[in-house]
Order: structure tokens, then sequence, then C-alpha cells
């Protein structure tokens, strides 16, 4: 599965193609004790459509703890919270 997902940022669009195996090596790496701030990086850099690799790259460099936010609206969009009960 594939989805592309546009957020505005500032005012700017960016366009992300992810994918399955993005989302589950972003929770893998986080479930494994790993930087919050690597594995968000590591999914948007990832998932960013190719030509605005670099204006992302520029907007985390000025905007400290920017990928973390991008994750988790890009995993929010991507793998909706379900609502599941145990019927006792």
């Amino acid at each position: 599965m594939k989805k592309t997902v546009t957020l505005t940022i500032g005012n700017t669009e960016f366009k992300f193609n992810m994918t399955v195996n993005d989302h589950s090596d972003f929770v893998d790496s986080i479930s494994r004790g790993g930087s919050m701030c690597s594995a968000s990086h590591n999914f948007v850099m990832r998932a960013i459509d190719k030509p605005q690799k670099e204006e992302l790259k520029n907007l985390l460099a000025e905007s400290p703890g920017a990928e973390v936010q991008i994750a988790g609206t890009l995993k929010g969009e991507f793998a909706p919270i379900l609502e599941i009960a145990v019927k006792k």
C-alpha cells in the first residue's frame, strides 16, 4: 500500500509518498528504544516527494523538532486510530 499525503507547512505544500515499510520502520525504530528525533527525521526524509527533498531538509535545519511534528501528523494520517473494544 502506498499513500500520498500532502501537508501544508507554513506557506508550502509538501507531498509525502508513504509506504507500509516506511511506517513499519518508523514504529519499529521507536519501539526498540531508538531516538524519536532520528526515527522521525528518517521517516519524513524517506517519504518526501523527491523534488522537494532539499526544501524539506532546509526547513528541518531551521526548525528544531519539526521532524517529530511532521512524522506524528503523517503517522496519524497513514494509520488512523481504530476503535477496538473487547466483548465481555
